[in-house]
């Protein structure tokens, strides 16, 4: 017997990094963690093929008997489509995922069998069950797993080089309580862990995959503080004996910046970015949507600390809480200019269904019937409810003067020599982890990195994209933005850091002007900026 295991394609977002594709020769952002962990739940009886539309097409005609989707909110309407055909062809269509254990009654329509929550069991009993000729529609995780028992997924499944990162989860669960949030309706409020060694294990096989670049998924890197200096510790040993090959990233909520021991770790174990939902700089909008852990302290004190650390910080931030007036898009612009955050998944307040604000919204009568596949969160200008002190064409409008100004080559570039300059303010310098050769994310190679015929491939794309155009703007853009970050002194670290997010700004700047015009005409003064 035979399982396909299918990862469909996302819509264009700023999360999916297409437009770099010819610059680094890889097709997909991340590695579909959670079909290869399922597939190592999947009995040895069975072969396992895994797809990801992301990096090649989807063969209809596969001999395997079972097809198992996935999806997050952005993929479920392609995965329909794709169990349609599987469907069409008589094959069994199962679906789990985020998307699923949200909104399984969603999903019923287009698939035989549903499986919601957590699936290390459910998948293995659904198994067990088709072996018998005796499946049921729904399958349920009704308790929450331990991590302790979830094995290491089948990363040697997925195609390694077509990757810029690989993922590595080690808790699931937040304590926190966001209103717009749907980790906490999917994965619980209570915070459970994999083992360290078990992690070690996986970051050992990566290792010996060839990868270079792990971003750890966990919701709050820093949920358990003491769970995390364990983990830190054991990175930092690890690459004591391996030459430092790789280099890591996660998510951590914005009060990381005052737990000084986790960042002198996390610098000294090769991290290299952090990713913080800051969500608003306005107070008024965190406290209604209960992201109280944003109220304390500065928060551009808090990212400027993290950056001081010599690690990029990328900023979840959105606009259309009710908190929100017109006057919400100039000072989103202004505070991530002065904060210096290249790298901003801004996008409008989307209700997910289940979560708190979807059932206060709708309860409110502001519910606007939409299509989840339009609805993409990060870097979209769509919502599905009506906001309170604007209008729906006002916070569209907005969004897209604020996107676009954002990724303009001018207010990009600042961005970065802002962040560059904060990095090792205040003397927070690892001075052996700064000696170290240094090439961050997808950049980041094993063994000899300067010697690696890919690197040198890239730099050469990267330079041929940038130099060799009619663009005078964009060839300015690279060059003004190098010599800026070389003022500094010769600092591996910083280049690297500066040499990836102009290999970004590809992405991003296409993206925006495809999807919302072109950012070099835009003024850097909102459109509803009062006179």
């Amino acid at each position: 017997m035979k399982v396909c295991f299918i990862n469909p394609a996302f819509p264009e977002s700023l999360w999916s990094f297409s437009g770099v594709a010819s610059l680094v020769g890889k097709r997909g952002a991340f590695a579909p963690l959670g079909l290869a962990t399922i597939a190592a739940c999947t009995p040895t009886k069975f072969n396992i093929e895994i797809c990801d539309e992301e990096i090649e097409p989807i063969n209809f005609e596969t001999d395997a008997e079972i097809i198992a989707l996935t999806a997050f909110n952005v993929q479920a309407r392609r995965a329909f489509k794709i169990a349609e055909e599987f469907r069409r062809r008589r094959k069994l269509v199962a679906m789990g995922g985020p998307y699923a254990s949200l909104c399984p009654e969603k999903c019923m329509p287009y698939v035989d069998v549903v499986l919601e929550g957590e699936g290390e069991l459910i998948w293995q009993e659904f198994l067990a069950d088709y072996k018998e000729g005796n499946y049921k529609r729904h399958y349920k995780q009704k308790e929450k797993i331990s991590m302790l028992s979830s094995p290491p997924p089948r990363y040697d499944l997925l195609k390694i080089k077509e990757y810029f990162e690989f993922s590595i989860q080690t808790t699931r669960g937040c304590p926190f309580t966001c209103e717009f949030c749907d980790i906490i309706i999917t994965d619980g409020r209570v915070p459970r862990s994999k083992s360290v060694k078990q992690v070690l294990a996986e970051v050992q096989k990566l290792y010996e995959l060839g990868v270079g670049s792990v971003v750890f998924t966990d919701a709050n890197f820093i949920g358990s503080p003491k769970y995390t200096k364990e983990l830190l510790e054991e990175l930092i040993r690890f690459g004591k004996e391996n030459n430092f090959p790789m280099s890591f990233a996660c998510e951590a909520t914005i009060n990381l910046a005052t737990k000084y021991d986790i960042l002198g770790l996390m610098q000294a174990a090769n991290f290299d970015r952090v990713f913080v939902g800051v969500e608003s700089p306005r107070k008024t909008s965190l406290v209604e949507t209960k992201k109280l852990v944003n109220t304390r302290g500065s928060l551009l004190e808090n990212i400027r600390k993290i950056q001081s650390y010599g690690m990029i910080v990328v900023a979840g931030m959105i606009v259309g809480f009710d908190s929100d007036d017109k006057e919400i898009f100039q000072e989103q612009f202004d505070f991530l200019m002065e904060a210096g955050v290249p790298f901003t998944t801004v996008g409008t307040l989307v209700a997910l269904e289940n979560t708190p604000l979807y059932e206060r919204v709708k309860k409110e009568g502001r519910l606007i019937e939409s299509i989840y596949e339009d609805m993409r969160g990060h870097g979209a200008s769509n919502t599905n409810f009506i906001p309170r002190q604007m209008t729906l064409e006002e916070l569209i409008n907005g969004y897209n003067w604020l996107i676009r100004a954002l990724y303009a080559y001018d207010n990009y570039s600042k961005r970065i020599l802002t962040m560059i300059d904060n990095f090792y303010r205040n003397g927070n310098k690892d001075k052996v982890a700064e000696k170290r050769p240094y090439l961050p994310g997808f950049l980041h190679t094993q063994k000899k990195p300067y010697l690696s015929s890919e690197l040198y491939k890239i730099i050469k794309n990267v330079l041929s994209y940038y130099l060799i155009t009619k663009d005078g703007k964009r060839r300015w853009f690279f060059i003004s933005s190098l010599l800026k970050t070389l003022r500094g002194g010769v600092n591996s670290r910083r280049l690297a850091g500066t040499l990836s997010l102009l290999v970004l700004h590809k992405h991003f700047h296409d993206y925006v002007t495809k999807a919302h015009g072109d950012p070099e005409i835009i003024s850097p003064i909102s459109p509803y900026t009062p006179n």
